[in-house]
Formats: C-alpha cells, structure tokens, sequence
C-alpha cells in the first residue's frame, strides 16, 4: 500500500526536507511525496533586499521546483494554497484539491509582524515575499524621481528619506544595500547622493543585536560612516502616508518605511489548531512533532517551528541555518514514522555561527566558537554559505546561476569583487590572454628573430605594447597599434593570430585585473571636464 508525505510550504526547510525524503526513499516505490507551494519555484528570501535595491534581477533569487527536483521521480509538485488541515482524517486541503498524508511537514514560513502598529499594513513596505520585494522597488524608483524634481524643500526632503525600522538580519542587511543604492539612485536622477537621507530606526536601546557588542559596534560604525542616521530607543507608533510618529520623539517626515521589525507563523499556518508559543510559532517537541499530535506524525519545521533544544529556555532564532538543521530531523523522524521503527533524532541547536553582509562588499561573520571576520573575507563567507544550501539540495545549475547573478551579471559594480567581474560585456576571460600577448611582444623585442624587424626600428615600440598589455594600460590603443603595425607590412604572415589576439582584446580587457580599471574612468572624467 502507498504511503504519503506531504510537504507544506517549499521554504528553506521543505526543498531541503523533500530532497532528503526523496534520497531516502529513492528505491521504495510504495513511498508518495508531495510538495506543496503557492508558487512554482523556490524564492531565496534572504537575498529579497538586493532584489528590492536593484542589485539582482527577480530571477535571480527564483528556483524553479521543477528544475530542483526533475531527477526525483518520487516527488510530485503541487501549486496550491493550502488552506487547512483535517487532523483526525490526516487530509490537507486546498483551493483546488485534498491532498491525504501518512506523515506531513509544515514548513509554510513566516511573515511580518506588525505587532499591531498603526499603518504599517497601509503605509510601509515590508520585505517578506517577491511581491513585497517588487512593489518596493518600484515605490523607491518612482519616489526617488519625484523628489529629483520637487521644488517644495519639505515635500521633497521627505521624498528623499527612507526609513528602515528594525536591525535584525533583514533590516541591518536593507541597510548596507540602500548605501550602495543611492549612488545608483543619485546617478540616475542627477541629485546629490547626500540629498538622500537613510535613517535605520529601532526600538532598543542598542541595535544589530545578534551580534556580540564588538561586532556590532564595528557595524554600526560602518553604517554611520556612510551616512545611515541611527536612532536606538525610538519605537515607532504608528505610519502615517508622508511621517513615521515615534514615542516622544519628532515625527519623521518620510514617504518610504521599509518594516523589518519582527516575523510571526503564517497566518494559515496559525489555523491549523496547534498550540502556539512566542510570534505564534508552532510547539514541537524534542523531535520536532507537533504538540498534542504525535501520534498522527505531523511535524513542523523552519519559520513555524518554535524549535527548541531539550533543557533551552528560548526557541532556537528563525534563520535559514535553522531551518536547514530541522529538516534535517524532521525528514528522519518522518522516515522512521514511515518504516514504522521510530528511531527518531532529537533536535538540537547545531548554530555554526552567521554573516551578515552590509552592501555588496563589506559584511561581518561571527563564527561558532567565538571568531570574529570582518569587511571583504567576511561577504566571501556569506556567498559561501548561499552556495552550501545549492550542494545540499544537490543543484549545480542553480550553483552556477548564483555565481552568475552575483559575481558576473551585475550592474554597476555591486559586487564583491568590483570591476574585476561585474562588467556586461564581460572582459575578464581575456584577460589571460591580453597577459599572455604582452609576454609574447616583451619577449619577442629582444629576439633576434623580432616580429617587428630591427630594421624598422621599431623593437622598442614593440616592447612598450607588450607592456601595455600586461599591465592593462592604454589596453584599446595598444591593440590599435598592433593592428595598425601588421597591415603596414611591417610584421609577417606567420604571425597573423596576433592580430586577431588585437580585436579579441579591445573589449575592454584592460578593466578587468588591469591598470585601465582606474585609468579609463579618470580620463574620462578629466577629459569631459576639460571639453
């Protein structure tokens, strides 16, 4: 008889989980799983901000489930709403069919919570979703414009502030992306990136609290040293459509309040008749099953779990590093539920530590056991960490799609290595080869043999252009003049690859790990200046 697993919500936790269900019960075709999302893809929530700032397309952070699981032919994917859950008859149902379980996961996670303040719902932008993703971005363009050409000092100031309320991973990450994107911003609508004011609001007394003292005071340094206004202690009461009200304080006239503040259960996650501890997350117990309902083997995992290690007074915090460790368990004890031995795992915090990236190129790793990483290493680490969950659910092509979208196809240098990789028409693949012909040319000039004959006088010129090319100088004109040199007649036919080498290396190859990385940029600001 055909057993079913029913995964709720393709999370974090839940791709994670179906991957090690599917993996476990490859061989058993007696074994059913289906997954269920609102959505046909898996969205990388903790990257939402660079989607929101316009450092990465949308689609950078979609991943197909049908790509994700094309090789697991025991796991059916189901776009669906779910919304709710017959316990006793252990049926999910949904907006367009019932889906019955042997053992489910509820992995729907979580959403913001407003914690019943005044306008938020109506007037500020949360960060939770695609959707809110979008809808920022566009809000941010169209207000940022309007303020460019607003001739009232009041309406346009408030046009120009963005307010962030909340210093958790999300709203410290919003942050360090909104310096880097006033650049873009002022560069775009021709404003004085000082013109744009970005305040970061929190309610307690210190902010960036996850991290210890040390490191939070280098990264509240950081921030303040780009012009983020800070304000601790200052509780927002309520949004209004052009001013934030806090608690004796001064409104702050502003047209954008991104809220960052806090994350409760999913709403329909909230319904389903378990019993709820702090932000509404779903009791389990030690293995991760749902309070009151061990018997019927349902478990909850992720956003919604109030996972908490046996003898732990506070759940363990909703990160995707958690949400990684419970699926883990939870697909085990769904396992042995399945195989009927109830062999099952305890739950227990296996926190390794986390980063936290402030913009593209500075970011601050704590890792498990104390140690402190800071600036460029430490957003090396966080890429690193984005790329370990692609390896745990066994993507490459989703692998190599974020290293595209992260390193290469990025616009205006927001990257961690700037210039170097970011660049459309991208020049870095011939960089060895510009290297390679600057060698060849230094090389060649004191042969005996020259490409370019003693007679002509013109060695040393050779010289100069393979010095030119190996460092990246003057990269375009040098490769002219190799060319301009060839159809002279003043090289040979045997050596007519180097002037295709030429045309291959005036894209630009000289701004990729090269001198005209700084040179070209100058010349073209002194010379527009000149003219």
């Amino acid at each position: 008889m055909t057993k079913n697993i029913v995964v709720i919500g393709a999370g974090f936790a839940g791709v994670y989980a179906t991957k090690q269900l599917a993996k476990r019960f490859k061989s058993n075709s007696d074994v059913q799983i289906t997954l269920i999302d609102r959505h046909s893809y898996f969205t990388y929530l903790t990257r939402l901000h660079e989607v929101a700032t316009e450092r990465v397309d949308p689609s950078s952070i979609q991943y197909d489930l049908q790509r994700i699981f094309h090789k697991q032919k025991n796991v059916q994917l189901v776009t669906d709403n779910v919304t709710s859950v017959d316990k006793d008859k252990k049926i999910v149902n949904g907006e367009h069919g019932t889906y019955p379980f042997d053992s489910l996961l509820i992995s729907m996670g979580g959403e913001p919570n407003d914690f019943g303040t005044p306008g938020v719902k109506e007037n500020g932008f949360t960060l939770w979703s695609m959707e809110d993703a979008l809808r920022l971005r566009a809000h941010i363009r169209e207000i940022i414009g309007r303020g460019a050409v607003e001739r009232d000092p009041d309406k346009r100031r408030a046009m120009l502030t963005i307010v962030v309320c909340g210093s958790g991973f999300t709203g410290a990450e919003t942050i360090g992306e909104l310096i880097d994107y006033k650049k873009v911003l002022a560069r775009d609508y021709k404003l004085d990136p000082d013109e744009i004011h970005i305040l970061l609001v929190e309610a307690a007394p210190t902010i960036i609290n996850m991290l210890d003292r040390t490191n939070a005071a280098h990264a509240e340094n950081y921030i303040k040293d780009h012009d983020v206004e800070v304000r601790p202690s200052s509780m927002i009461t309520s949004v209004n459509p052009d001013s934030v009200d806090i608690k004796d304080q001064d409104s702050i006239p502003t047209n954008t309040l991104i809220w960052t503040a806090g994350v409760k259960t999913n709403h329909v996650a909230d319904s389903f008749g378990i019993d709820a501890g702090r932000g509404g997350r779903l009791i389990t117990n030690q293995y991760l099953q749902a309070k009151g309902f061990e018997d019927k083997s349902i478990y909850v995992a992720g956003d919604d779990s109030n996972a908490t290690e046996q003898g732990a007074e506070r759940a363990v915090p909703q990160t995707a590093q958690e949400a990684e460790n419970e699926a883990v368990v939870s697909s085990a004890n769904i396992a042995a539920d399945i195989e009927g031995n109830h062999n099952y795992t305890e739950f227990h915090d296996k926190n390794m530590g986390f980063t936290v990236s402030f913009g593209a190129r500075y970011g601050i790793a704590q890792v498990f056991g104390g140690k402190r990483v800071r600036g460029w290493l430490a957003t090396i680490m966080k890429h690193g960490t984005n790329l370990l969950y692609f390896m745990r659910i066994h993507s490459g092509y989703f692998m190599m799609q974020y290293i595209l979208q992260e390193f290469f196809r990025v616009d205006n240098n927001r990257t961690v290595l700037p210039g170097i990789t970011a660049r459309q028409g991208n020049a870095l693949w011939s960089v060895p080869l510009r290297m390679f012909l600057g060698i060849v040319l230094m090389v060649d000039a004191f042969s005996y043999n020259a490409i370019i004959p003693v007679g002509f006088g013109l060695t040393a010129i050779e010289g100069i252009i393979g010095c030119l090319l190996f460092f990246g100088l003057f990269t375009w004109i040098a490769s002219l003049a190799l060319i301009v040199i060839f159809f002279m007649g003043i090289a040979s036919w045997p050596h007519a690859w180097i002037v295709f080498a030429a045309i291959a290396l005036m894209n630009g190859s000289g701004r990729s790990i090269g001198l005209d990385y700084w040179f070209v940029p100058w010349l073209q600001k002194t010379w527009g200046r000149s003219r």
